[in-house]
């Protein structure tokens, strides 16, 4: 009698150590799954933010060499030859004068997972140090909108336009561009090339750095 409950005392035992086991293994494979789950998701949402670089820093370099264009013939310039320019480098469907001068193109960055691998706590699963933090400076950049437009002096520039078009009397900036342009015009322009200028060096350096970072989570993963 005593080794029948003995042996029914071990088994329960074992039983329960299974249990716990089987709930242990099944943990740790859902939680592998969601990490794999999550590191295709991320390297998918790096490579569209490396693409939406590509694409920024194309239309800045449009704005940069329309820009040149329009301030390097200035004495000279009209509205249509600054269409012309701006239909050579195309880098938006605007055809109105005032939103070829003043636009400024903003990243559109894509950090839906990044969001979700820092606000889950999950980053921590990260064991390699620098690649954590590394991806945790990608999160930081998309969540800044570090690289957004000049919107003070796009607003300056289009108020230009708006200030000369009350004193004629007229909606044709065509028209007012051509009998108004000035110094201060000018000036607003060349500020928004440097700007644009500055904004292109750290667009150039983060395609790099998310370039190499692609290349180093396909062939080491992330987890």
């Amino acid at each position: 009698m005593k080794k029948k409950h003995l042996f029914n005392s071990v088994t329960i035992f074992l039983s329960i150590i299974s249990s716990f086991s089987i709930d242990r293994y099944i943990e740790y494979k859902n939680e592998r799954v969601q990490l794999e789950t999550l590191e295709i998701n991320l390297l998918h949402e790096l490579e569209q933010n490396y693409y939406s670089l590509l694409s920024l820093r194309s239309k800045i370099k449009s704005v940069i060499s329309v820009s040149d264009s329009v301030t390097a013939n200035w004495e000279v310039i009209n509205s249509k030859q600054i269409k012309s320019f701006h239909q050579d480098n195309l880098y938006d469907i605007n055809e109105r004068i005032e939103f070829i001068l003043s636009m400024s193109e903003e990243y559109d960055s894509k950090n839906l997972y990044f969001n979700s691998l820092i606000n889950s706590g999950l980053i921590l699963k990260i064991k390699r140090e620098k690649l954590r933090n590394e991806i945790e400076s990608v999160g930081s950049l998309l969540n800044s909108n570090y690289f957004s437009g000049n919107n003070l002096i796009s607003n300056d520039i289009l108020n230009w336009f708006k200030t000369k078009s009350e004193i004629e009397k007229s909606l044709d900036n065509d028209f007012i561009f051509d009998k108004y342009k000035d110094f201060e015009l000018m000036r607003m322009l060349t500020l928004r090339r440097r700007n644009e200028i500055y904004k292109l060096t750290g667009v150039n350096g983060y395609i790099k750095f998310i370039e190499t970072l692609i290349v180093e989570v396909k062939q080491e993963g992330i987890f």
